[in-house]
């Protein structure tokens, strides 16, 4: 019995922001970026920090005359660290002259100890279709109903992905996985994630469900 897509592709679960909620930057800093402003003494001891910042726009939308809000934990430079990044790199799609933007930046861990960062809240802004998930189905009959995909990526300039690897296939063996793989070039991620970590040079997953029922259950 042949089977039809009816839930291709969950969007919550791959963490995608209402489109009003989310910052558009067209400007962000890189990983690199971020770890050559990383301070110092957080380097030093390896600790990540999260700083919130009220910036005023440009008319190019650039970032000026940025306050720190709040910075935890204190005492690491993490403020001023951010500021000089958000006045440096970051120009954002949308906004008005002397706007004020509320701009959170994050410090991982991971940056301070020299390996790659894991993006945790990526804001999606290219997915494949339902169609391009319909057509990314393996053929078979009597396989599973539900499946669980997820791939590693690496973000590279502008938001796209590359270098992807499955790291979950539930259940294995049904070319699921090969499927995803063959898609990755139709997702992309903002510069800047939802907690404001940079995107381009790290790492995002990339979590797929499949739900699929044979073709006359799928249209009743």
């Amino acid at each position: 019995m042949s089977r039809t897509l009816v839930s291709a592709l969950v969007l919550t679960a791959l963490g995608v922001a209402a489109p009003a909620a989310a910052q558009v930057w067209v400007e962000a800093p890189t990983s690199a970026q971020m770890s050559a402003a990383y301070p110092a003494k957080a380097k030093a001891e390896g600790a990540g920090g999260a700083v919130e910042l009220m910036c005023t726009a440009a008319r190019d939308g650039g970032m000026t005359a940025c306050d720190v809000l709040g910075e935890s934990p204190r005492g690491y430079g993490f403020g001023a660290a951010a500021r000089r990044l958000a006045q440096t790199h970051l120009k954002a799609a949308g906004v008005s002259k002397n706007q004020e933007i509320r701009v959170p930046i994050t410090f991982s861990a991971e940056l301070a100890k020299g390996t790659a960062s894991t993006v945790k809240t990526p804001q999606w802004t290219a997915l494949p279709s339902v169609g391009d998930m319909q057509g990314a189905v393996p053929k078979t009959e009597g396989g599973p109903n539900n499946v669980r995909v997820t791939l590693v990526c690496d973000v590279q300039a502008g938001g796209s992905l590359s270098g992807c690897a499955v790291d979950r296939e539930e259940p294995a063996g049904q070319g699921f996985g090969q499927a995803i793989l063959a898609l990755a070039p139709k997702f992309q991620v903002g510069l800047m994630s939802a907690e404001g970590m940079p995107t381009v040079g790290s790492k995002v997953r990339v979590p797929v469900r499949f739900d699929l029922k044979p073709v006359q259950q799928a249209e009743k």
